[in-house]
């Protein structure tokens, strides 16, 4: 793409977001939508999947405090969405919605940016430290074990004739990685090229993010792709699983399969809650499944749960412990459009007319933040996408015996994979209805 070839973005009527995206799949997920922008110069598309990731090494300082910032944005995330869409299956990858704006606070100034950073949880980094960072983890997730795939992926796409600034696309091809392209947005195999890409880099899941044709006013997509496909350590029997009840919110039941395994675990029982963690084989990744107390509710366990505590209380609380899980088998399709909860945790100015994306090219704001996502759970591990468009022995003394748990799995419930090495929360859900 050449580096400075063009006029000023012009401001025009928005289309609905069905030209963004495939919208039988976002009506199915969510029906929840706002189509009432007056411009659409600038949409973004996030698409997650599910991954494993080592990390040759300690992370530095930065790539921790990042890590930490994802993890605080990924739980006000999911509380948000969960407060919109009570009772219903959400799966999102906060990792890939948080990458893509952060390619976006590249070029964001002012205000904007200052919410931006807010939201994100980077207020206190630089932005020369959080690309740095991303790039650290980036590398890491992509430097996956044996049994393992883990694919991730960014990418700028242009309308032609359009100038970007020089300054955003370099950062975001050196820190991101991200390729950039410039298309003729009005011919019909732009949309399938990159529909192309999103398919290629979520392995067929995620086989589409835009329906044609493209909106006019639309000058630039931005996208982050991700893919994980993992064996659990310990797989669970085929055979000992069966159909069990599972009791719906509002006292109703479902015939599900339910995943049965009885050993050692790491588990915890917090006030309120059990939780049992699964580690995926030759993998720094895990899942952490939670289960709220009869008398609990996933909002509830939703209401206490932030970054600072997961870090420093929650995930050091688990130990091992002998016990028996049962969990329903699940898949996931979701798509959400994002601004409306991004706007309600406080970044509001890059999706107004005032927005400060100068870095990138002048009179732009944000006009959509889409993302889809798929995961499915089943005995042999989890495969999930999204796009978002880390002596001296003594002699031992008798231990007290520790009766085995029980954690039925058979009420609404959360999750979420975490990157054990750098503390990265790349995908978090809340499920209802395991048979949706």
């Amino acid at each position: 793409m050449q580096a400075d070839p063009m006029s000023q973005f012009a401001r025009v009527e928005r289309m609905s977001n069905a030209n963004h995206c495939n919208s039988r799949f976002l009506e199915h997920c969510n029906n929840n939508f706002r189509l009432h922008r007056s411009m659409k110069p600038f949409a973004l598309l996030f698409i997650g999947l599910a991954f494993v990731l080592p990390l040759f090494g300690a992370p530095s300082p930065d790539a921790q405090k990042l890590a930490a910032a994802d993890c605080t944005f990924g739980f006000r995330l999911l509380k948000e969405l969960n407060r919109e869409q009570p009772a219903r299956n959400i799966f999102v990858s906060p990792y890939s919605a948080s990458t893509a704006l952060q390619m976006v606070c590249n070029g964001a100034g002012g205000r904007t940016k200052t919410e931006m950073a807010q939201v994100l949880g980077t207020a206190d980094l630089p932005q020369n430290a959080v690309n740095a960072a991303t790039l650290e983890i980036q590398k890491s997730l992509d430097a996956a074990g044996t049994n393992i795939i883990l694919n991730t992926a960014n990418a700028l796409w242009c309308r032609e004739g359009v100038a970007i600034k020089p300054a955003f696309i370099a950062a975001n091809q050196q820190f991101f990685r991200a390729t950039v392209e410039s298309l003729d947005f009005d011919r019909p195999r732009t949309v399938s090229k990159i529909n192309g890409w999103v398919a290629e880099k979520t392995h067929g899941k995620i086989g589409s993010i835009l329906q044609g044709p493209i909106d006019p006013a639309t000058k630039l997509f931005l996208a982050n792709a991700i893919y994980f496909k993992g064996k659990w350590q310990e797989p669970f029997d085929k055979n000992a699983t069966i159909k069990r009840a599972f009791h719906l919110r509002g006292g109703a039941q479902k015939k599900v399969p339910m995943m049965e395994q009885s050993r050692h675990f790491d588990y915890r029982r917090g006030a309120g809650y059990q939780a049992v963690r699964l580690d995926y084989e030759n993998s720094p990744l895990a899942m952490y499944i939670f289960l709220p107390d009869e008398n609990s509710s996933p909002e509830k366990l939703l209401s206490i749960m932030n970054g600072d505590n997961w870090q420093r209380i929650t995930k050091p609380g688990f130990s091992g412990q002998d016990g028996t899980l049962q969990l329903p088998k699940f898949r996931i399709e979701y798509g959400v459009e994002l601004i409306q909860p991004l706007e309600a945790l406080g970044m509001k100015e890059a999706f107004s007319d005032t927005a400060d994306l100068s870095g990138i090219a002048n009179h732009l704001f944000v006009s959509d933040v889409l993302q889809k996502a798929f995961v499915q759970v089943n005995e042999e591990g989890t495969e999930a996408a999204a796009v978002t468009f880390g002596a001296v022995a003594a002699a031992a003394e008798p231990m007290p015996t520790i009766p085995p748990f029980r954690m039925i799995v058979d009420r609404p419930f959360l999750f979420l994979i975490e990157d054990q090495n750098t503390g990265t929360i790349l995908f978090t859900g809340v499920i209802f209805d395991p048979g949706a």
